[in-house]
């Protein structure tokens, strides 16, 4: 069995999608999966599997559906993939505030096309010292003034033609320690 991070799409941002935390727990313990925590309440977990990230995703979304009546995108992470990516951080320099700092988890590399797009919309968008990077199936962010306040926040995301959640860096960095646990 692998310990590894399971992170939910849209859970519990609104007034949709609602799912309590022990709810979560529950059903992913009773589906078999073992050591189910969870972490705050947006759809941040950390369980043990036998099954690969590519399998262990969608297994974890059909608990959900079935389960808990959820739709979500889920996304996995083993801890050395997350590991890797706190590693790549290509703002770990300026980057002086983990609420202001984001780690976006792609459920797979965009195409170079998709990318190009997004790069246009961000560019014709004001800035004050907003950063971002693309690496692999990550994104990286600081938003020194605030994610709310950033132009990224305008970004649709959705149209890089990959699933994608985001989580600042005290969530990323606790998620780590869960996963070494």
């Amino acid at each position: 069995m692998s310990r590894q991070v399971v992170l939910l799409r849209g859970v519990n941002l609104g007034p949709h999608q609602r799912v309590a935390m022990a709810d979560l727990r529950t059903a992913l313990t009773g589906a078999g999966f073992e050591r189910v925590v969870t972490h705050l309440q947006s759809g941040n977990v950390v369980l043990d599997s036998d099954l690969s990230g590519a399998k262990l995703g969608p297994a974890v979304a059909r608990v959900l559906a079935d389960r808990l009546g959820l739709r979500s995108d889920v996304i996995v992470r083993s801890a050395s993939e997350l590991a890797a990516a706190i590693d790549a951080d290509p703002f770990s320099d300026i980057a002086t505030d983990p609420a202001r700092h984001v780690l976006g988890f792609l459920a797979g590399a965009p195409g170079p096309d998709k990318v190009a797009l997004i790069e246009q919309r961000i560019a014709a968008l004001p800035s004050d010292g907003d950063r971002h990077a693309f690496h692999g199936a990550h994104l990286y962010l600081w938003c020194p003034n605030g994610i709310s306040k950033s132009p990224y926040f305008r970004v649709p995301w959705d149209r890089l033609g990959v699933s994608s959640t985001q989580r600042n860096w005290n969530t990323v960095t606790a998620l780590l320690r869960l996963v070494g646990d």
